[in-house]
């Protein structure tokens, strides 16, 4: 059994005439594994993320946690998924009250869940700014929002979502509003507690580095216009794409070497990708370099290789990228096309 289950999602807003923003999505995360959502802005990474932690309800479909519909939680089994599913979301600024100390903050769902009473609550909370790398003192606690640096908010987003010793947690963009010197401190972080506590991550991001830093050993969905259009292993997914829009989305990673790089400035202006997501049929067929008549039907999501699959016709047209293969890291999170950095933020204000 699996620990979540998405079948048959589809969400639409109220405010939206033209296509859903999620059609049809699949997904299954298994204890201790991480499957990363990948895919360019608008495709539906974060809505599919907020219907996950409950914070959405979706216009139709299921979500299943422990083979249990959560839309039909109630009373004591919705509570213990509340504090099982956790979301830290993207914006370290807006994702914290500004009006509440960051001891309240964090203590209010260690009482909710009676993880700590009001005697014990405050020598939880300073445990848990050790863990993530915070001022672990009892002055901390009393700052607010506006007076930590980004790299400090984050930290904080994270503790609020640790604290409740979750079983899944969903990541959504955790290090795109953070400079470079802050992003691998705070994956890192993040997969300390992935080792340590055996957490499921849901990672969001459209960042292929940071992807591939963060999911060795797990798989990646690739999303275009609400449709699942690739589904594998981590590493086939970034070395053997079998979906023309996974391959040009790997193509955007910077590359260190010049000649490449070149060779590629060169095959994307001959073969510059044009025309809007097709409302039918596959999606990509407007823009597909192999699409054909049959792409005006929707390609199923079909088994390329073994637990690799893709919504196309013609996967064994799309090219390996030989250039990330030979790569023996991912590349720099800020997408300068080195290695990502082994540095570590202190919890000292900035």
């Amino acid at each position: 059994m699996s620990l979540l289950e998405v079948d048959h999602l589809t969400h639409r807003y109220a405010t939206t005439k033209a296509r859903p923003v999620l059609q049809d999505v699949n997904l299954a995360v298994e204890p201790d594994e991480v499957v990363a959502l990948v895919g360019e802005s608008g495709c539906g990474k974060t809505t599919l993320g907020k219907i996950i932690a409950g914070l959405t309800q979706p216009s139709g479909g299921t979500v299943r946690y422990e083979d249990k519909d959560i839309q039909s939680l109630r009373g004591r089994a919705k509570t213990a998924w509340r504090r099982d599913v956790q979301l830290v979301h993207q914006d370290p600024y807006s994702s914290l009250n500004p009006g509440l100390s960051i001891g309240t903050t964090l203590g209010y769902g260690l009482r909710r869940h009676g993880l700590a009473t009001h005697r014990t609550v405050e020598k939880r909370l300073l445990e848990t700014l050790q863990q993530v790398g915070l001022d672990a003192t009892p002055a901390f606690l009393h700052r607010y929002p506006h007076q930590l640096s980004g790299g400090q908010r984050q930290r904080v987003a994270i503790a609020r979502a640790i604290s409740l010793e979750p079983r899944l947690v969903v990541a959504d963009e955790v290090t795109s509003m953070l400079d470079v010197s802050m992003r691998v401190a705070i994956l890192n972080l993040l997969l300390k507690f992935r080792e340590e506590r055996q957490i499921s991550f849901v990672f969001i991001s459209h960042d292929f580095g940071v992807v591939r830093y963060f999911t060795r050993g797990g798989r990646i969905l690739v999303m275009f216009y609400g449709v699942v259009v690739e589904e594998g292993p981590t590493e086939q997914i970034i070395t053997q794409p079998r979906h023309p829009y996974t391959y040009h989305l790997l193509r955007a990673i910077p590359v260190p070497d010049p000649d490449v790089a070149e060779i590629r400035r060169d095959e994307d202006v001959a073969h510059r990708l044009q025309g809007e997501p097709s409302p039918t049929g596959c999606v990509f067929a407007n823009r597909c370099p192999f699409a054909e008549d049959r792409c005006r039907e929707a390609p199923p999501l079909a088994e390329v290789a073994p637990g690799h699959r893709a919504a196309c016709f013609f996967p064994d047209r799309v090219p390996p990228l030989t250039e990330l293969t030979s790569l023996g890291g991912p590349t720099d999170a800020a997408g300068t096309g080195g290695r990502l950095r082994h540095t570590e933020e202190t919890g000292h204000a900035t």
